[in-house]
């Protein structure tokens, strides 16, 4: 049975519409082979702070980091990878523009009892190209861009302008064997466009597919399109 509604009133901005209204906002556990929390609540936007297609990118951070190992979650939002990847024993970094949504993933790491993530509040772009001037590498890269976004400057930013370049600077900063994720919601980048910049950045894709959830009645929908590119 449904809920609730989202109904779009102007761009990504709706409003919502219940059965019966939830809370304010109630937590929502995750148990895999780490555990954590995240706070939910709902806003002006269609999503409530986690995203369950994205079960599976958690799973994989789980089963592919191993304590130590430096990770660099780009779009970082809620912070749902970074709080996988820390529970697992990694050096995270999360980077993610929005002053509000850096303090909401750090309250999520508060109630799961993690404090050892490293908060960046920065442009991604401009981040992971300093970071590759500086020399840094990483064990293992995510990265999420959204559809649609504005710089700090104002700038329209969209993720089929600016995937090439990021991919190429994600590509150098990982260290042999290192991964990267690359997670896109944008229907203008196809998961053959996905693949073809992993590839051209010198990348071996070894996993590519569409993220999902699935219904009480067993149908699928399919929301993202996702690759793995290792070195």
């Amino acid at each position: 049975m449904r809920h609730g509604r989202f109904d779009a009133v102007r761009g990504a901005k709706g409003k919502w519409s219940w059965q019966s209204p939830p809370p304010d906002s109630w937590e929502c556990a995750y148990r895999g082979d780490t555990q954590w929390k995240v706070r939910c609540h709902t806003g002006p936007y269609k999503h409530v702070g986690i995203f369950p297609e994205q079960q599976g990118h958690w799973h994989f951070l789980e089963k592919n980091l191993s304590p130590g190992d430096k990770y660099l979650n780009l779009f970082a939002y809620t912070g749902a990878a970074s709080l996988a990847a820390a529970a697992k024993g990694a050096d995270v970094y999360h980077v993610e523009a929005s002053s509000s949504v850096v303090n909401r993933a750090a309250r999520n790491a508060k109630i799961s009892g993690i404090d050892t993530i490293r908060w960046v509040r920065d442009d991604a772009v401009k981040f992971a190209e300093r970071e590759l001037r500086r020399g840094r590498k990483y064990d293992g890269i995510s990265m999420d861009p959204p559809a649609f976004g504005r710089s700090e400057g104002g700038k329209i930013w969209r993720p089929e302008d600016k995937l090439a370049g990021l991919v190429r600077t994600a590509a150098e900063l990982l260290n042999p064997e290192g991964f990267l994720v690359l997670n896109t919601y944008s229907p203008a980048v196809t998961l053959d466009d996905m693949v073809k910049l992993c590839e051209k950045s010198g990348l071996k894709c070894t996993d590519a597919g569409m993220l999902g959830v699935h219904t009480a009645d067993g149908r699928r929908l399919n929301l993202s399109n996702y690759t793995v590119g290792r070195r």
